[in-house]
């Protein structure tokens, strides 16, 4: 009795391994990374941002998809905000991650403050939720915020239920 079949696939895993798994799609992934634009103050942020909110994290609620990977996600009570509509509201609001990092968290997470903080908001397309315009960017403790900045982009509605 002739045994090929362990020559054919030894010879098959060679050639996988010689050729960097090139050969064999289903073992590449790919993934896009995002450039962050970098604000250099206040006012940019605010031209970027639909919501600007001062409040408190309340805590960690759990996570979404965010550009193919994992952002946590936290309750914000609402003391003051760009639009009045959000006064008093507890939202949800995703904090953006590097998604190209190896821990897409390494540089911290701005939304693990303790204390008052201004955070300035978009809708995320892809999750339909608030988020942090940035993973750097988007946060800043209270009582720095400049007084008098106005979001630039369209409002978004206050959640409703």
């Amino acid at each position: 009795m002739i045994r090929r079949a362990p020559v054919f696939l030894a010879g098959l895993a060679s050639l996988a391994l010689l050729s960097g798994c090139a050969s064999l799609p289903w073992l590449q992934q790919s993934s896009e990374c995002v450039s962050w634009v970098a604000f250099d103050d206040q006012e940019k942020l605010a031209e970027s941002a639909q919501l600007i909110v001062v409040g408190t994290v309340v805590e960690r609620s759990g996570t979404a998809d965010l550009l193919g990977g994992d952002a946590r996600l936290y309750r914000f009570a609402v003391d003051e905000a760009s639009d009045p509509r959000f006064e008093g509201l507890e939202l949800e609001i995703a904090s953006r991650a590097d998604g190209c990092a190896a821990d897409p968290y390494g540089f911290g997470d701005q939304l693990e403050a303790e204390g008052r903080i201004a955070v300035f908001l978009s809708t995320d397309e892809q999750w339909g939720g608030l988020a942090t315009l940035t993973p750097f960017d988007g946060v800043v403790p209270a009582g720095e915020l400049e007084p008098g900045l106005a979001p630039g982009l369209p409002p978004v509605a206050p959640p409703t239920g």
